[in-house]
């Protein structure tokens, strides 16, 4: 058994009729050459081969009696591959509004909380069925963005020619705990809590003292530790100077201002959309050039030029700029549970109120890496987890009456949408010789903010994933047109600008005039160079 951490149980509590607290990716695949590669049957060979490097597709979750405490994860002893990877099929001509709506019904549903949080949907009749989509969803609390990185590596090979072999790997399963056996770790951990409080204000007063250089916060520090006398209070001293704890929730600071409101920024209802599309990652490369910044820098240029033009094609252009959430890995390389989450996030200004792109792009940039400075100023992965103090049952309830008394329209958002840009490889990857085509991210909403826009880099390309509330955001499919726009718009100038920093081309030399042949006399010498005037011809 394993607990889960307090950023893996906030993506349980924020689940709510209309939020679902899991995220998705839709995979593209080309099987020409290798029948059967990502299909249904290859598929579960493939994940039954490599459960042991796939904890999350194994876990089951056990939940503490009355929400005491946090949960835990158990090797699920009832395991059923057929649950988890299922068939779907489109009709001919199979388009890509097809397979977006197939997409958006899917993930419009929660996922099943007394079975391994995740489900695999193979789906066959994209493009006149020549080619195979693979909808993914699986639980936030169960990974965040680098762990879903690592499972898409243990899936897929760089080896066009690996065939799954028939051979599951065995694993050991857990047996389910009673409720007594909960209750028990429950008091244990209760009486565990007060050094773990202390110990986390301690740690955090003194990275606040480093970053600030404050000596009086550093005093701080040491005075919480000092007080408690005898054998007890020299333990709880012990403990605190080792720096002991792992969680991490590096809870980011809030803009300073409330974010305008847009059409999304509303209380949202359980129904999706979803659109895609793809950019070369070459003209990202010719943006990033241009104008000196980074790839992240110009994903952000792009999406806040893409919902300008949305506004103003909708006449609802907010005269303040949008605000961004971007989440950040957290990952110190240390964990001991490499699929715990270990995300946070950073807010940055969109510069949408911007209407040069030039200028826009470097707005975007001095916001990006501002944000990025103030993320700094405490190191994550020195911070614990304040979440765990707060009982499960509590935060559920919370966030349930958040949805239920739809205070979503009744104030200003913290920010307009997330997005997000995640790094993949930029190799071809394969499932059963299937060549993996597009990776298409799909991730989640939650009330207040009705958008989302996350981009995954593969084998040279940009894949931009759109998900909206199907209410709130009923065009979806726009954005991607808006998106091609600004692109081709960025391009331009970003090529206008390498131009003149191009070196310039070596003038060609003129050729030296031949030089005439003295003029023969005798016929029988002119007759060769007729006969080569021939074969030129």
């Amino acid at each position: 058994m394993r607990q889960l951490n307090g950023i893996d149980v906030s993506f349980l509590n924020m689940e709510t009729p209309t939020t679902f607290g899991h995220v998705s990716s839709v995979t593209i695949y080309d099987p020409a050459g290798a029948p059967g590669g990502a299909g249904l049957e290859a598929t579960k060979e493939i994940i039954l081969e490599r459960i042991d490097q796939l904890a999350p597709f194994r876990r089951r979750l056990v939940e503490v009696p009355l929400g005491l405490d946090l949960p835990y994860w158990i090797e699920d002893p009832a395991f059923d591959i057929d649950f988890h990877v299922r068939h779907h099929a489109i009709p001919p001509p199979g388009t890509p509004e097809q397979l977006a709506e197939a997409v958006s019904r899917i993930i419009a549903r929660p996922l099943d909380r007394t079975r391994p949080l995740w489900e695999l949907y193979v789906i066959e009749g994209l493009e006149n069925g020549t080619l195979i989509a693979q909808l993914t969803k699986v639980h936030h609390a169960a990974v965040d963005g680098a762990a879903g990185a690592m499972m898409l590596a243990a899936l897929l090979d760089i080896d066009p020619t690996a065939r799954p072999t028939g051979h599951p790997v065995p694993w050991e399963p857990e047996a389910i705990p009673t409720d007594e056996d909960l209750l028990r770790l429950t008091a244990l951990e209760y009486l565990r809590r007060p050094e773990k409080m202390i110990r986390l204000s301690v740690r955090t007063t003194r990275e606040l003292a480093a970053a600030t250089r404050s000596g009086g916060l550093h005093a701080l520090a040491d005075l919480i530790a000092l007080p408690m006398p005898g054998p007890i209070g020299n333990m709880m001293r012990e403990r605190l100077r080792a720096q002991k704890g792992t969680d991490v929730d590096h809870a980011p600071p809030l803009p300073p201002t409330p974010a305008p409101r847009t059409p999304w920024n509303q209380a949202i209802t359980p129904h999706r959309r979803f659109a895609y599309t793809s950019v070369p990652l070459d003209d990202a490369k010719t943006i990033r050039r241009a104008f000196g910044c980074t790839f992240n820098d110009v994903v952000m240029a792009v999406c806040s030029g893409t919902l300008r033009r949305y506004l103003l094609l909708h006449d609802c252009l907010p005269e303040d700029s949008l605000i961004a959430m971007v989440p950040v890995s957290v990952r110190s390389g240390q964990e001991d549970d490499s699929y715990q989450n270990r995300v946070s996030a950073l807010f940055s200004d969109l510069a949408t109120n911007e209407p040069d792109p030039a200028k826009r792009i470097h707005r975007v940039q001095q916001a990006m890496s501002a944000a990025k400075d103030q993320f700094a100023t405490i190191p994550a992965e020195s911070l614990q987890d304040f979440t765990q103090f707060a009982p499960p049952a509590v935060a559920a309830r919370a966030m349930r009456m958040y949805s239920r008394l739809r205070i979503a329209d009744r104030m200003n958002p913290p920010f307009n949408l997330v997005i997000s840009n995640v790094p993949g490889p930029q190799m071809p990857l394969y499932s059963a010789g299937a060549q993996l085509q597009h990776f298409y991210p799909v991730s989640t909403l939650v009330d207040g903010q009705g958008l989302n826009m996350t981009v995954q880099s593969y084998n040279g390309n940009l894949d931009f994933g759109f998900v909206g509330d199907r209410d709130l955001v009923p065009d979806l499919w726009v954005l991607t047109d808006l998106l091609h726009a600004e692109m081709k718009e960025l391009v331009a100038l970003a090529e206008a600008m390498l131009a003149p920093l191009q070196p310039a081309a070596a003038p060609r030399k003129k050729a030296a005039p031949a030089k005439k042949a003295p003029a023969k006399k005798s016929a029988a010498k002119k007759a060769p160079a007729k006969k080569a005037a021939t074969r030129r011809r």
